[in-house]
This record gives structure tokens, sequence and C-alpha cells, in this order.
């Protein structure tokens, strides 16, 4: 079953995944359109074309590491997330982590497709048909390992929080130890002071 904070993760994950595409990813459709083709990788410096065709420098660059970044910060950001909320909601990290991660995952596979889809479009030169779809094996399995790292790591950094959160639920107990406490400490002193 699903943790509570599983369809907001999702939504905001996909929500950021259709903005990468759009913004890094579909663009590339247009490299030999004409117009002076333009995107920004994610450290900020300019790719920019114009009147060339997708082989050498082009595919090079967008096979290159472009991508992963962009992909690298989105889990970061989503772990960061995800592991706050589940703080502040108390909800166990242990199950909604795992749950990220396989979100993360599918939507790297999703834009790594996209990314193959536009390969094969720009390299068949009108007939993508006759293009095999470039596999994207190596890249997504770079990634799962990312993930996989980075969400073993919050996984491991985890401690529940079972005895606050149990105080939390039984006011009466917590109000309980806390006299209890004071009393045996007071206990202690007198004992200490009587001994003397």
């Amino acid at each position: 079953m699903a943790t509570p904070l599983y369809p907001v993760t999702e939504k905001r994950i996909n929500d950021a995944v259709e903005a990468l595409i759009t913004t890094q990813v579909t663009p590339w459709s247009f490299l030999n359109a004409g117009p002076p083709f333009h995107v920004k990788r994610f450290d900020g410096r300019d790719i920019s074309y114009q009147g060339i065709t997708f082989e050498g420098s082009p595919s090079d660059i967008f096979w290159g590491h472009y991508i992963e970044p962009f992909l690298e910060d989105l889990t970061v950001k989503e772990t960061a997330l995800l592991v706050q909320a589940c703080k502040d909601r108390e909800v166990d990290a242990r199950k909604a982590i795992p749950e990220l991660q396989g979100m993360l995952i599918s939507s790297c596979h999703k834009v790594f497709l996209r990314m193959a889809d536009i390969d094969r479009r720009l390299r068949s030169k009108g007939y993508p048909e006759s293009v095999q779809l470039r596999p994207i094996d190596s890249e997504l399995v770079e990634m799962t390992h990312f993930i996989h790292a980075h969400c073993e790591a919050e996984l491991k950094m985890w401690k529940p929080r079972t005895m606050e959160i149990w105080l939390n639920n039984h006011k009466f107990a917590d109000w309980a130890i806390k006299i209890l406490l004071g009393v045996g400490g007071l206990l202690v002193a007198y004992c200490t002071l009587a001994k003397k």
C-alpha cells in the first residue's frame, strides 16, 4: 500500500519531468529546422547550433552527460523534500523512499525514451521508421545506480522518531514520565545529601 505522501510526490515529479522534457529535450527536435537552435546546459552554458545535422558534435553533446545533471538534481531535491515531509508528517521514510526511488527511475526512463525518439527522428532525415531506436540501457543503468545510491544513503541515515511520535500521541504518558524523572532526580539529590 502506498504511503500518504505518494500522490503529492508523484504529481511534483511528473510536473518536473514534463518541464524538463519541454525545456531541455524537445527543443533538440528543431536542431535542423532552420532558425538558430539554443538550449542551456545544467551549469548555465549555452549550446547553440544553426544549419547543422545531428552528427558529430550535436549528437555527442546530446548523449554526452547533457541531461544527467538535471536528473541528478531532481533526485537530490526530491529526496530532501520527501525526507523532510516524512519528518513533518510522521511518515516512515523506510516505506516512502523506495516509492520515490521507483518514481525517479521511471521518470528517467521516460526522459531517455523521449531522447531516443528525437535522436531517431534527427538521424532519419524524415523517415524515422528506417532508423532503429538508439538503446538507452547504459544511460538508464547509470542513473538507476545514482538514484539507488542516493536513496540507500538516506535510508541508512533515517532514524524513526518512534518514542517522540509515541509521546506525542500519548500526552498523559509524556507528562507522567517527566514527573517521574523529576521525582527520581530529586530522590537522587536527597539521597546524596543525606549521605553527607
